[in-house]
């Protein structure tokens, strides 16, 4: 029988997800629970769902954004309804077609339906990944959930470091596939489903990214219209809720394309939300404050300091389950609590730099080309002078000239280099890329390098972008939204050839171009910031993360893995400016707060270690 006491614990632990409702469903040896974010039928709509003969029950975080085109459908087919929520749609659409429904959706979700008729239990998540879902077996049988937090708080598993993905975490910030830093969770897989019936589980891929080949045939014009359609359309299928809706607008082109269609669709009165730095190298606002002002939305900023940055990491940590992937998720969550204040629904701009070509890096295998016909000799003086001047892109550049070219294009998205990660775990920092390994393999054919930077960015580095945007949103109770994933609009993206998002030394050509129609060119063409966060200045400082890092070496948890010694002399180093570690030390202090956060025990890492240079 089911622990009713034990399952509400871990319920609880999620409350953030869900303020406005909660329920269970018990049948024998199944127990579902959910906390809901009231958006769609605010009144209705309450979870778990049960089908109208009691045998089928729904529990469902997400929106369908094609719900009540589906609705439609449904009730020609004699389908009746008694609520006006996108979850009996979903519910009814089970019942129609079975777990093969989630073919017909168009959204953001992770569901899971107990089938009583058959016994079976179903999972399944959106076709992204922008909504998480994890998952343990043991001996209690299978558990799952929308953060692994719940799954702790259940006694169900215990928080202990998954030293077997160590290394990649340290090269990546990030795991790919399955694996989570917590040792037998599982996360179940974008665009999957999984089946649990008498003990054994199956598992399906419903949506994959390939398909499309880049195999666009028409002119620039005709693909610049329909991304201007497609874009127009997401975000218009988005904008669906019951509840007041904004935008976070950092300044940037994605997100501030996005507030412009979102302004221009919500006839004004749009609420937006920017993050600003005293440190101008970092700040953006006064580009959010533009496009503000050009839509007459009723705009909100807000500016953490270095000392309220390092107050948050902890509980942040938290929240975001595993160690805190990028620093800005202090600032999303802020802003997110800002947003907190006037709206429960936000569009962000997340995807676009994946679709379209965004990132700087993604010009590597082109400059890797051009520098390896340089004659050796002339490599490294122009490495010696950009080391002396403080350039580490020659560096970088270098260390891709002499690896192949399918493993530059794996560490393209990298943040330490494979000599800094055994100098940090040993010789464990050579076994790195396993699942990334097998996605490029899956790319073989006609894509060309960075295509298959792109395609492998979708399936490993945007799903800790989403991760980080949901759980620092969901944290303060709001729900974001991501028009540039759409899967019609993913689908026409990655059909495009690559001349049309990347020129030499240009990124994201089609999507600045549409930006014309909509934003001033003095932001469209400017150097991309990333809204990134001043994390050299802030670690060499007396107070907020200067402080923390200072005493990172006295963390018992992390010495026990890098040891104390290799700790203070990378932030020696960096402190006297010698070096910037500013990338390992965050690696570090995210382990050691998430560590605190869930009570991780120290592990005796007994590895050979080698030495950073």
């Amino acid at each position: 029988m089911v622990d009713r006491s034990r399952m509400q614990n871990g319920l609880d632990s999620i409350a953030h997800r869900g303020p406005d409702d909660s329920g269970e469903f018990i049948d024998g040896p199944v127990w579902l629970g959910h906390r809901r974010l009231s958006i769609i039928d605010v009144e209705g709509g309450h979870q778990p769902m049960l089908s109208e003969d009691g045998a089928v029950c729904l529990v469902f975080n997400g929106e369908i954004y094609n719900f009540r085109e589906l609705k439609r459908e449904l009730v020609d087919k004699g389908y009746s309804f008694k609520t006006n929520s996108d979850t009996e749609v979903l519910l009814n659409l089970y019942l129609q077609r079975g777990i093969g429904c989630t073919e017909k959706l168009n959204g953001i979700f992770a569901f899971a339906i107990w089938d009583a008729r058959s016994q079976e239990l179903h999972l399944a998540r959106d076709h992204m990944g922008v909504k998480p879902l994890y998952y343990v077996e043991g001996q209690f049988g299978f558990a799952f959930s929308s953060e692994i937090k719940a799954l702790i708080a259940s006694n169900l598993v215990q928080a202990e470091l998954n030293c077997e993905v160590l290394a990649e975490f340290v090269v990546f910030r990030d795991i790919a596939g399955e694996s989570t830093l917590f040792r037998g969770v599982k996360r179940l897989l974008p665009g999957c489903t999984l089946t649990l019936h008498d003990q054994s589980i199956s598992s399906r891929q419903f949506w994959t990214l390939s398909g499309s080949d880049f195999g666009f045939k028409g002119s620039f014009d005709d693909a610049l219209s329909e991304t201007d359609r497609l874009v127009r359309t997401a975000v218009h299928d988005q904008m669906i809720s019951d509840v007041p809706l904004g935008t976070f607008c950092s300044g940037g082109v994605d997100s501030s394309l996005v507030t412009a269609i979102a302004s221009e669709i919500a006839h004004g009165g749009l609420n937006t939300y920017s993050v600003s730095f005293a440190e101008s190298d970092y700040d953006e606002s006064k580009f959010a404050r533009q496009v503000s002002r050009q839509y007459g939305t009723t705009h909100h900023e807000l500016t953490v300091s270095n000392d309220e940055f390092a107050a948050k990491l902890e509980k942040l940590s938290w929240n975001n389950d595993e160690p805190l992937n990028f620093p800005n998720s202090v600032h999303i969550h802020a802003i997110s609590e800002l947003a907190g204040q006037d709206v429960k629904v936000v569009l962000t701009g997340e995807g676009a730099d994946e679709l379209f070509g965004g990132y700087p890096r993604y010009h590597v295998p082109a400059v890797r080309s051009y520098w390896l016909k340089i004659p050796r000799v002339f490599r490294q003086m122009l490495v010696s002078i950009g080391k002396f001047s403080g350039d580490h892109r020659i560096a970088k550049i270098e260390r891709y000239g002499r690896q192949s070219e399918s493993m530059a294009i794996l560490l393209n998205s990298a943040v330490a280099n494979l000599d800094e990660a055994e100098g940090i775990v040993g010789n464990l920092g050579r076994s790195v890329t396993p699942v990334r390994s097998m996605l490029l393999e899956a790319l073989a054919g006609s894509y060309g390098p960075v295509e298959k930077l792109g395609l492998l960015d979708q399936q490993t580095y945007l799903l800790s972008i989403l991760n980080r945007q949901d759980k620092m949103s969901m944290a303060a109770s709001i729900e974001s939204r991501v028009p540039f994933l759409d899967t019609r609009l993913v689908q026409f993206a990655n059909s495009l050839p690559l001349k049309f998002k990347m020129g030499f030394m240009e990124n994201k050509v089609i999507l600045k171009k549409l930006s014309e129609k909509y934003l001033p060119e003095n932001l469209i063409y400017r150097r991309k910031s990333g809204f990134g966060v001043p994390l050299p200045d802030w670690f060499r400082s007396d107070s907020g993360l200067g402080t923390m890092i200072s005493t990172l070496k006295d963390d018992d948890f992390i010495s026990s893995l890098f040891g104390a010694d290799l700790l203070n002399r990378l932030h020696l180093d960096h402190r006297e400016g010698s070096a910037d570690y500013s990338d390992l030390l965050w690696t570090m202090l995210s382990l050691s707060n998430w560590a605190k956060a869930f009570d991780v025990p120290k592990v005796n890492m007994d590895l050979p270690r080698g030495r950073i240079q």
